[in-house]
């Protein structure tokens, strides 16, 4: 990767790792949120390269949006 694309990427959600949001496979959510295709898929996520679509969106139970922190039933989840 050359110096101007590392400074424009963003990390992962779940494993920190440097991801562009156009970048084959990842999954954006939320605000401004990304996970890598590895993460994506490991949640249970399935892509389609044809089509270049997530034909099953990967489960983001505990990833947070740092805008709006994490969704109510996660916060509800932590209490009980």
């Amino acid at each position: 990767m050359e110096r101007d694309e590392w400074e424009s990427a963003e990390a992962c959600s779940a494993c920190g790792a440097a991801v562009h949001e156009d970048s084959a496979g990842a999954f954006g959510f939320g605000t401004e949120n990304l996970l890598c295709a590895q993460c994506a898929l490991a949640r249970g996520g399935r892509y389609d390269a044809q089509r270049d679509t997530w034909d099953v969106e990967p489960d983001l139970s505990g990833l947070r949006d740092e805008a709006y922190g994490a969704a109510p039933h996660e916060m509800r989840r932590r209490r009980e």
